[in-house]
């Protein structure tokens, strides 16, 4: 029996259009990853610590090498889902993924834990985010910022799944029990999915977004805004994107984004836990509410990013970022930690799929591969910084107030970048410019 069927491209003309295909198995592919590591870490690293008796500055070493190794990989990764398209990349990726699972069950000694869990990263990072990316971004034109919002749900509901059922069951049945069910997991569910995955609709005859084909004819005054975009895509090299200042604005903004995102993984159940004064349970909640947040907003996402300007909304989201994150500096309340929550969870939702569909818009789907990959380097000094920075003021004044106020500024600061971030331009003789 299969677990997920779908039709073959062809089949899918009259029917529904294939790319939401694409979009439901990259939902649920990113949903097994986000739920079965990126947010059970904290309870595997719980559960070992008890286990093995390993510090926590040990494990978090191992976690912290990892992701710095993942987000390198982001070049590498790029040019091979541009060379050998997402579907291929992604099977690499689940297989190590799958397989490091099983291995990570039969770890004794510390060196053990660093080489698995770095192929278990790289696994996440090759069968995750970037390639099911790369594969929405390539079905999707106009419906871009809906579909990659639908497909990041996955992240969502995965992380409310690592935030509670998950703690559970690795508490009730065992870290080693689980992390070999987990492994089994991604095999037998995520790596079938990936045969829906194909590279482009073009390949099979197929319009992006399922529209009807239209002849290539000469711009006329009566010619609709739709025709015009699917006509005149554009198809920047990395190179070439690299020279605009689009580019740099929309990455830099995505890296002091990722610094609030990564801070608040590693800190805030310290901070309200020791800062505050909260339970466990009600640290808990307020967590688990802010992963709840994200899918109201990346509904506002994929319903108001074509319709109101998806510059608008992630400058907003940025904002909301940073007047979040500074609620959670200066308040101590319950009902403030609320509102934090809610505000940094519906920012969370905006601006992710936002700035991947601005980025496709700017630069065109032919060489997205590689300027994401790119991207990743910036996006990887942001996720790593933020962590070390909060923690590093925190060893200075005895609590996160500074830390956390000094890190928003970031998303503040970054709200200008996609603010003009406008997008790029050539010119008749091939020179780039920044409008």
């Amino acid at each position: 029996m299969k677990l997920f069927s779908a039709p073959k491209p062809q089949e899918s003309q009259n029917k529904l259009y294939y790319g939401w295909y694409i979009v439901g198995a990259g939902l649920i592919i990113q949903l097994l990853g986000a739920s079965l590591m990126h947010h059970a870490l904290g309870a595997y690293a719980l559960a070992i610590t008890r286990d093995l008796g390993w510090s926590r500055t040990a494990l978090s070493g191992g976690f912290s090498l990892a992701r710095f190794e993942s987000g390198l990989l982001g070049p590498a990764q790029g040019w091979l889902i541009d060379k050998y398209g997402p579907r291929t990349v992604l099977r690499w990726g689940l297989v190590s993924f799958g397989l490091g699972f099983i291995a990570f069950s039969q770890i004794t000694e510390l060196w053990h834990f660093y080489i698995i869990f770095t192929v278990i990263a790289i696994g996440s990072s090759l069968g995750g985010f970037m390639s099911v990316t790369v594969a929405v971004v390539s079905w999707f034109n106009q419906k871009r910022a809906k579909a990659l919002a639908m497909a990041q749900l996955g992240f969502s509901i995965g992380g409310l799944l690592g935030g509670s059922v998950i703690l559970v069951m690795i508490t009730e049945i065992g870290w080693r029990e689980f992390s070999i069910g987990s492994g089994v997991l991604i095999l037998i569910l995520a790596f079938p999915l990936t045969s829906v995955m194909y590279r482009a609709p073009e390949d099979f005859g197929l319009t992006i977004d399922g529209l009807q084909p239209k002849k290539l004819l000469l711009r006329k005054e009566n010619q609709t805004e739709e025709e015009i975009q699917t006509r005149e895509e554009p198809a920047y090299t990395w190179q070439e994107a690299m020279k605009t200042s689009s580019f740099w604005m929309i990455g830099l903004g995505h890296a002091f984004a990722v610094m609030v995102v990564s801070t608040l993984m590693l800190h805030l159940p310290l901070h309200l836990v020791e800062g505050r004064g909260f339970s466990e349970v009600q640290a808990a909640g307020i967590a688990a509410g802010m992963m709840a947040c994200q899918i109201p907003g990346q509904a506002i996402a994929g319903y108001l990013g074509e319709r109101i300007g998806k510059r608008k909304l992630t400058t907003t989201a940025m904002l909301m970022h940073g007047t979040a994150l500074l609620i959670l500096a200066q308040y101590s309340s319950y009902p403030m930690m609320i509102l934090f929550a809610v505000m940094n969870g519906v920012a969370w939702g905006i601006r992710g799929p936002l700035m991947q569909t601005m980025r496709a818009e700017y630069f065109g789907r032919k060489h997205f591969g590689m300027i994401m990959g790119w991207s990743s380097v910036l996006i990887m000094a942001g996720s790593f910084s933020g962590p070390m920075i909060a923690g590093w003021l925190f060893d200075i004044a005895g609590s996160y107030d500074t830390g956390f106020t000094f890190i928003a500024m970031f998303p503040i600061a970054g709200s200008l970048f996609f603010l003009f971030a406008g997008p790029p331009k050539k010119n008749d003789a091939g020179d780039i410019s920044t409008y």
